[in-house]
């Protein structure tokens, strides 16, 4: 961790709490705060301040920061914001190291941000890790550290430790959340609301939380990032702790992007980048409140699936309803998740132990003998838990479910502690009280009211275990920066350097023949603007593909020519490569996650069937390769019915270096290279288009 993110350690376990601004006046924030602080049984020392009253809720009051008896661990900041960054300057002459600032008024309002860079400039003067502006402050369960004025707080009647870490761009929702698992009996670990960032952000805050012992799931509330890139590596960081990250990103109805050149940038609204490069990192993206908090449960206490045997291997569904059976296994395949087929062995088991009618096949089918067989649950579970194919079980109840559970509660209790196999038991729309999830969810066991949601848990479960074999991250060496091609050799030098080999070319003058200025090549002919001239040359016809001869060159350019008005403009003549599959590769700076590669498909299908991926950058040639293992693409590249396998390698180690490039040239907010040819195996590519937008 950084020396900054190290001081959060007095922040979430402070000894001793300064409240600056705090009030003795029933109701308002800064009486609350005190009052939360105190609440729960903080053990430490806490020193209100404030230059009107000798005492706040029993406490001795100070004036100002500098008359304290001992520095303390963490200051609360609670006042006007106009006085927040002299304040914060004196905490940082008293020697205090971390602070909150609840206080709003800053990059929220209009002419906030002159003092929110006061209140940076005096915090980063001084050392001091802040977290806020404008913020409803932390919770640290365990330390009985509730320093916040939230309502959700207030709700709390006795805290629940758990290993949920919460961190939030919304103070309000982090309350809410923090509310709902501690009143569910769910429990958490931290809250975090971190408000306007002004200092430290939310990944600042979970670096911290990655590697605290009593965290197994960090969920995030996310409404934008500045630097996105770096959530990809804390996600590698979480996976060697084997804390499994949930994010919920604000902002999927934000289709549109700022006026762009290319293809991908068009297609490339902010959700779908975070949703492609958390998904690649092994992040679970959730789309409601009530995923991200239903994940956060599971992944805290839920084991992973058991490793696969072998191809036949996944979920085992034992079910007490033929329908609810079924329903199960098609929501196991619109899950994509694996069904086991069972051993020869694991079949004879069944048949023995059910009835005769029963299904003893995937998904079984217990029948309604379930009431009339008292051992009919232990000895089916026992079968599938035997069989190594089996990685997760579901079991569903019909109409009398609470019942079937607690007459079989033993035998579900023991096959979880023995197996280690994650157990979801299902009922067909029956609520459960909260007393009773808590006794299962001590067991390893989740009950869930309806079939679709047991089959999602399944989904994050396994996507944590997907995520255990992703390629690590490795350090890539900066390449030099350099000024944006202008030129078309320019342009086709940038792109040798990446490994993407340009067509043979030529550009044809005007008042120069093909003959002349095309010799070199050979045909069949592509004839094209260039870039410079037009930027949609194929929907303004001015691309003409398997041009035979020179003469045909000649009358083409002077066709281009009088389109565009421009009698001495110069023509691009290529060479057509047949053989590849078609390719888009481009890189984006001004998204709201960063900057990014987009690969996918080529050619006109970009837009059209929008099979796209992004990765961030900078990215490794493995990154890029599982990133396009999820497109339609891959099955193109890897040898669609009967084609040659297409040359993947060096298409990922040009991709990354392409994205390098990239990075080292600032004023290019755009680039795209459309198509690039993935030629057969061990023949490389080659790139017959260059777009790029180009910043002052």
């Amino acid at each position: 961790m950084s020396e900054m993110t190290q001081q959060l350690d007095k922040l979430f376990r402070p000894e001793s709490i300064a409240i600056v601004g705090a009030s003795p006046k029933e109701g308002n924030a800064r009486n609350r705060l005190v009052k939360i602080v105190q609440k729960f049984g903080f053990e430490g020392r806490v020193y209100p301040i404030t230059p009107s009253h000798d005492e706040v809720e029993g406490l001795k009051a100070y004036k100002t920061v500098a008359e304290l008896p001992e520095v303390p661990d963490v200051a609360l900041i609670i006042t006007p914001a106009a006085t927040v960054p002299a304040i914060v300057a004196e905490c940082g002459e008293k020697g205090i190291k971390t602070a909150m600032v609840f206080s709003s008024g800053f990059e929220e309002v209009d002419g906030g941000d002159v003092l929110a860079k006061e209140l940076a400039d005096n915090a980063n003067k001084y050392g001091i890790a802040l977290l806020g502006a404008n913020g409803q402050g932390c919770w640290s369960v365990k330390h009985k550290a509730m320093m916040t004025f939230g309502g959700g707080a207030f709700a709390v009647d006795k805290l629940i430790h758990s290993p949920i870490a919460i961190i939030s761009q919304s103070g309000a929702l982090a309350g809410a959340m923090g509310r709902y698992l501690q009143t569910s009996g769910v429990g958490c670990s931290y809250i975090v609301s971190v408000g306007n960032e002004t200092v430290l952000d939310a990944l600042d805050a979970l670096e911290w939380i990655i590697e605290q012992d009593d965290v197994k799931v960090a969920a995030l509330y996310l409404e934008g990032l500045n630097d996105a890139h770096r959530l990809v590596e804390l996600a590698e960081r979480a996976r060697e702790r084997d804390v499994q990250i949930v994010a919920l990103k604000t902002g999927r109805s934000a289709f549109g992007q700022e006026a762009t050149a290319s293809h991908t940038g068009k297609i490339a609204s902010p959700y779908s980048i975070y949703q492609k490069v958390l998904k690649d990192a092994g992040i679970v993206l959730v789309e409601s409140l009530e995923e991200i908090l239903a994940a956060a449960e599971i992944f805290s206490f839920m084991p992973a699936p058991r490793a696969a045997a072998d191809d036949k291997s996944g979920i085992t569904i034992l079910s007490s309803s033929g329908g609810a059976g079924a329903l199960l296994a098609d929501h196991c395949e619109e899950a994509n998740l694996p069904m086991a087929r069972f051993s020869e062995q694991t079949v004879a088991t069944l048949t023995e132990v059910l009835p005769e009618f029963a299904r003893k096949e995937n998904p079984i089918d217990l029948t309604g003998q379930v009431r009339g067989m008292p051992n009919l649950f232990r000895d089916a579970i026992a079968a599938v838990v035997a069989e190594p194919r089996t990685q997760a079980i579901i079991i569903q109840f019909s109409s009398s479910g609470k019942r079937d559970l607690l007459d079989n509660a033993d035998a579900f209790k023991a096959a979880a502690a023995s197996s280690g196999v994650p157990i979801v038991i299902t009922f067909a729309a029956e609520k459960v009280d909260d007393a009773t999830r808590s006794e299962f969810r001590d067991a390893g066991i989740l009950l869930s009211e309806d079939p679709s949601y047991s089959m999602r848990a399944l989904s994050w479960l396994f996507t944590k275990q997907e995520a255990k074999s992703l390629p690590a991250l490795k350090k890539r060496t900066a390449v030099e920066p350099r000024p944006a091609p202008v030129e078309w050799q320019e342009t086709m030098d940038y792109l040798s350097e990446a490994g993407v080999t340009p067509a043979p070319w030529a550009i044809l003058p005007a008042n120069t023949t093909a003959a002349d200025a095309c010799r070199a090549l050979k045909p069949p002919f592509v004839v094209k603007a260039l870039p410079s001239e037009a930027e949609h040359k194929t929907e303004l016809g001015l691309v003409k593909l398997r041009v035979a001869s020179f003469d045909d060159i000649d009358a083409i350019a002077a066709d281009f020519r009088a389109k565009l008005n421009k009698p001495e403009m110069g023509v691009l003549i290529q060479e057509m490569i047949g053989d590849g599959v078609e390719v888009v590769l481009s890189c984006l700076r001004n998204t709201d996650f960063g900057p990014v590669l987009s690969i996918g498909s080529g050619g006109v299908a970009v837009e059209l069937y929008r099979d796209v991926t992004y990765v961030s950058l900078p990215a490794t040639p493995a990154q890029v390769k599982t990133a396009i293992s999820g497109l339609k693409l891959n099955h193109l590249l890897s040898g669609f019915r009967g084609a040659p396998k297409a040359d993947i390698d060096a298409l990922c180690e040009a991709a990354a270096k392409f994205g390098d490039l990239f990075l080292a040239t600032p004023s290019m907010s755009e680039v795209e290279v459309n198509p690039v040819m993935v030629r057969p195996e061990g023949m490389g590519l080659a790139a017959v288009d260059f777009l790029a937008s180009i910043t002052e």
